[in-house]
This record gives structure tokens, sequence and C-alpha cells, in this order.
């Protein structure tokens, strides 16, 4: 998949300037990396007592917070920040780290990496950006969706499971996000990226089939499942990552959105609601994203100041371009930035 590359404009940033914001540090990746983990034990923990104690209500409450924060461990913030490799300074240490998350979300380590190489390099380009889809505004407001993003997310589980399956027996055309095929025939991450399905479904079988036979239910929701119910939240964060913007730019500045939110989905997001400074410099880290912001914004769009704000800016996006077709939202920018690249 040899194609030309994008002259992308990024804001200008000295190099010892850039050489300190791409730093990494291991105990930083430990504190964010680890404490998700801590958090996932905590609450798959506590589902599992009251599961013991038969207190059936308190249960499915721990249920849904876990299978809500179960979401954020994949591919919407930890498996996206590990597959770049910067967490931790340790390479070892962030492989492990992504491969575990991998494993608890039933994501492909391997196939998302690489596709999400094509994200950042083609970004909201027509035919070469297979990770975004522009969703029509009637999607991001149709009930059923919500419904299903609150309860059961069936076209998460169909998706994953679905290419999961395929993978592991072999079809190395299945594609979790419709590139056509992501790896020519002769690579050998095609390979790869098979064993990895094999070792996704069987290892589930296992862990399903031990769950049963200890007559533990609960994990198998906890452990197995979780991760394709009460995917709101990541759904939503997704929402403002690009939707509503504009294709075939070669602007970071008008094809993402970065938002101001507060410091609790900071830390579950890992930073990402910073996405255009993530994609003008995808080697700084997630945690100095915040202090990097500060140097990148005198030439970035006005940032909406919250995310229930930046939801109503895409929802207001979504429906001009519903009524008048072909319209292009330009967002505003601060004095004296930079012409965008129209």
């Amino acid at each position: 998949m040899a194609e030309a590359p994008i002259d992308w404009y990024r804001v200008p940033v000295d190099r010892e300037t850039l050489k300190r914001f791409t730093r990494k540090s291991d105990a930083r990746g430990w504190l964010q990396a680890g404490s998700f983990l801590l958090i996932y034990l905590c609450t798959g923990g506590l589902a599992l007592f009251f599961f013991l104690q038969k207190w059936w209500g308190a249960m499915i409450a721990a249920c849904y917070v876990h299978a809500m924060f179960q979401q954020m461990i994949g591919m919407s913030a930890a498996v996206h920040e590990l597959s770049h490799g910067t967490p931790f300074k340790t390479r070892a240490l962030n492989e492990i780290f992504y491969h575990l998350f991998c494993f608890l979300t039933w994501n492909n380590p391997v196939h998302f990496r690489a596709s999400h190489v094509y994200h950042h390099q083609f970004t909201v380009y027509r035919g070469r950006d297979k990770e975004v889809v522009k969703e029509p505004v009637r999607s991001l407001m149709n009930w059923r969706h919500y419904l299903s993003w609150l309860t059961f997310d069936y076209e998460w589980f169909w998706t994953l499971v679905k290419t999961t399956v395929l993978h592991a027996f072999g079809n190395e055309e299945a594609d979790f996000f419709a590139w056509d095929p992501l790896f020519p025939p002769g690579d050998p991450r095609r390979a790869a990226m098979c064993r990895w399905a094999r070792i996704m479904l069987f290892g589930s079988v296992i862990l399903v089939t031990a769950f049963s036979l200890l007559h533990l239910w609960v994990l198998i929701f906890l452990v197995t499942l979780g991760g394709f119910f009460v995917t709101i939240l990541g759904r939503l964060t997704g929402a403002i990552q690009h939707q509503g913007l504009a294709e075939n730019t070669p602007d970071w500045r008008l094809v993402a959105h970065t938002v101001e939110v507060g410091p609790v989905l900071r830390y579950l997001y890992w930073n990402m609601n910073y996405h255009i400074d993530h994609h003008m410099y995808a080697a700084v880290p997630f945690y100095q994203l915040p202090k990097f912001h500060e140097v990148l914004k005198k030439d970035l769009p006005l940032a909406p100041a919250s995310f229930s704000a930046g939801l109503r800016l895409v929802l207001s996006i979504k429906r001009d371009q519903q009524k008048t077709p072909g319209y292009t939202y330009v967002p505003r920018f601060p004095d004296g930035a930079a012409a965008p690249r129209g």
C-alpha cells in the first residue's frame, strides 16, 4: 500500500522544545497503565465478591462500572496510545501492557498498530483512512445506537468477534476497518495477525470453560465479554476526534478536534482530547500533551471548553451538513494563527 506521503501542516516547534516534550518515562507509564490494570482488577474483584455473596443488585452495578471502564482499556484510549509505543521508556513494558490490554478487549495488536499508522498518514482522506467513518447526524442521534451503547453494543461485538474468528481460521483478507486488505499477500504480518487471533479465540474458550467448571459465571462477563457492554464513553469520546470535519485536507487543524475536558475524563481518555496536538506530533507521550498544548494552542482552533460542548459542536456541524449538503465547517482560530490549508 505504497502511497505518496501528504505534506501536513504542523505548528512549528523548535528542536529543543520538541526533544523535551518527547521524553518518555517508565514511571509515568506505570502510573497510568498500572493504575488502569488496578482499577480493572478492583471493579472486577468487587463484582465477583458481590456474585459470591449473591448480592445481585450490587453485582449488576459493579459489572456496569467495570464494563464502562473496560471500554477505555481498548482502542478508545489505552490500546491506542500503547500502539504508538510512547507511554513507557522501556519498550518491553510498553509491549507487555499493549498485548495484555489487547487481549482483554478483543483487539489485534498486529492489525491495529499497522492500521493506525495509515490513519495518521492519511487522516480523513477518503478511501485512504478506513478507521474514520463519517457518521451522518441521524446515526449519532439514533436512539437505538444510544440504547446499545448503554447496554450491549452488538455492532462492536460483531465487528471484533467475527473478524477475530475469521483470522483465527486463516482468513487473512478479513478486516476490522474495511481495509482491502490491510496487508498485501506475502507480508509476514498476515501470519502474525492470524496467530494472535488464535491466541485470542482459544484463550477466551479456555477461560470461559474454566469459569463455567468453577461456576464463576460472572467472570465470563467480566473478563471475556465486558468490553462489548456500556461502550458509550468510548463511542462519545471517539465522536469528538474527527466527526463533522473536512476530508482530503492536509491540515490536522481542519480534520481533528481538540476539546478541553475535566481531569477525570482526561485520565480515562489518556489525554486524547488533545487530538489535533496528538496528530501533529504523535511521538509526544500522552502525559506531556496538556503542557505541550500550551506551546501549540496559539496556532490551533479555539477549543470547546468541555466534553459536552465538544459533543454539541459535533452535533451542530452534523445538522448543518444534513441541511446543506457540501457544507464545510471552518473552526475559529485565535488572532495571528497561521492560515488553514483549506
